[in-house]
């Protein structure tokens, strides 16, 4: 237990320091300033290796039982890649006893002192909205402590490092809040055995336990002791644990590099006139008159485009080309149409339960608002909501007309400086990402929330 207070506990609170910038209940799924970073605790059984054994009367096998144990990990989250994350780790595995056999129980006690672990998982399903089952593989290195004593004899221990695989599969209950609880399973198994020596395990066996079961050999230990044996082999474990945090991957403005600021532009010059002195008058006047100062002419009216931006199914965060376009248009028209922003409407297509798209096209007008926000909006006035499939552009029956449903339409009102003359439109995004709702079942569900008689209309608009 001391190794635990002395590497995991300053590792934890390292980890804890840097991620704390990030925590605080957001109500919204923004991501951390900090690393995502998370503390899992573990129930496991872990199975050990049988060893055969053969003695000067013939041979005989050492079973080794499963124990029961308790482990705790810490991992950062610093990696954001296109399908998830990359995970690092450190753990700790408390001691626990095991249960060694050769017929019957063997007069002995074998411990399994402690297991410590570094390791690296690639995380799937982390950066979708409201994203409740994930699933992982990886690798660790694993350093096992074992000791044997008996009655008779010195204490025997080895100890190891070895390469272990890992995967798991978890149900994070996630509400866009910084604290997530998750609960799930972990199995792991090393990739390799710890070689044993046979005489040397023999001679080992007779020295703890005082016996020769299967003829006489030396009393003298050998170099090698019978803890190499029965080293663990196998694990599966039942974890629960806290993330703090949201990872990289929904950062708003992850997918482009954020371009120099620049300063806004200056306004349009306005010329002023001097006033024109007053013509002489032929005949003597007793009083002198002044000619009225030209009225300056008022700035150009600016011309400017509402927008648009599409996504693809199930995201609420654009393309890297999208974002890129987002940021130039506000780079053009923050400056003239500051603060006239009215709304910021989220949009999906028909498939999937009302519920799904509801919170799939809110996240789709916070993410927009939020990239507005960053590079210098006032959105202080404008309404930021989600409308689901209820206000289709395009025809939900088809693969084009589903692309352009998927969006968030940015509008504002007219003001002194600027009339709105078009639109800025982002390509459609064709893209997918799977998850726990398959296709099918998100059919159903829309079938049941919709009646079938009231589909969603395509509007279309009128002629002049």
């Amino acid at each position: 237990m001391a190794s635990l207070t002395r590497w995991i506990l300053p590792l934890g609170a390292s980890v804890g320091l840097f991620a704390a910038p990030g925590l605080g209940d957001t109500g919204s799924q923004a991501p951390s300033k900090g690393w995502p970073w998370e503390v899992q605790l573990q129930l496991d059984q872990m199975s050990y290796d049988s060893h055969s054994v053969q003695g000067p009367l013939g041979s005989f096998k050492a079973g080794a039982d499963p124990s029961v144990g308790f482990g705790v990990r810490f991992a950062i989250d610093p990696i954001c890649t296109s399908w998830g994350s990359v995970l690092f780790s450190a753990g700790y595995r408390a001691p626990s006893d095991v249960t060694i056999k050769y017929g019957q129980k063997a007069p002995f006690d074998l411990k399994h002192r402690s297991q410590a672990e570094v390791g690296v998982m690639a995380r799937f399903g982390t950066n979708e909205p409201r994203r409740r089952w994930e699933w992982g593989v990886g690798v660790d290195e694993r350093f096992d402590s074992m000791r044997a004593t008996g009655p008779a004899g010195t204490p025997t221990e080895d100890k190891a490092w070895r390469p272990w695989a890992r995967g798991m599969v978890r149900y994070v209950w996630d509400d866009g809040k910084s604290a997530q609880p998750f609960l799930g399973l972990e199995v792991a198994g090393a990739l390799g055995k710890v070689q044993v020596n046979d005489q040397n395990y023999y001679q080992d066996l007779v020295v703890l336990t005082n016996t020769f079961p299967a003829g006489f050999r030396s009393r003298v230990q050998g170099p090698e002791s019978l803890t190499r044996g029965h080293f663990p082999t196998f694990q599966v474990a039942l974890i629960g644990g806290i993330r703090f945090g949201h990872s990289s991957c929904a950062k708003p403005m992850a997918m482009a590099p954020v371009p120099a600021k620049e300063e806004a532009p200056a306004p349009a010059p306005v010329v002023e006139t001097k006033p024109t002195p007053a013509e002489p008058t032929p005949a003597p006047v007793t009083e002198t008159t002044q000619a009225k100062p030209v009225e300056a002419p008022s700035a150009p009216m600016v011309d400017v485009q509402t927008l648009t931006v599409h996504f693809g199914t199930n995201k609420f965060v654009p393309t890297q080309a999208a974002a890129t376009a987002v940021m130039g248009w506000v780079e053009k028209y923050k400056s003239v149409v500051d603060p006239n922003v009215t709304s910021v409407i989220g949009h999906t297509d028909s498939r999937g339960s009302r519920k799904w798209n509801e919170e799939l096209s809110l996240k789709r007008a916070q993410h927009v608002a939020h990239m507005l926000k960053e590079h210098g909006m006032n959105l202080d006035a404008a309404k930021i909501e989600g409308h689901a499939f209820d206000e289709p552009i395009g025809d939900n029956n088809t693969t084009e007309g589903r692309a352009m449903n998927r969006r968030t339409d940015v509008t504002f009102k007219d003001g002194s400086k600027f009339r709105v003359t078009g639109k800025t439109e982002t390509a459609p995004d064709y893209s997918r990402t799977g998850g726990p709702r398959r296709k099918a079942k998100a059919a159903d569900a829309a079938a049941a929330d919709a009646p079938k008689a009231d589909a969603p209309k395509v509007h279309k608009k009128k002629k002049k």
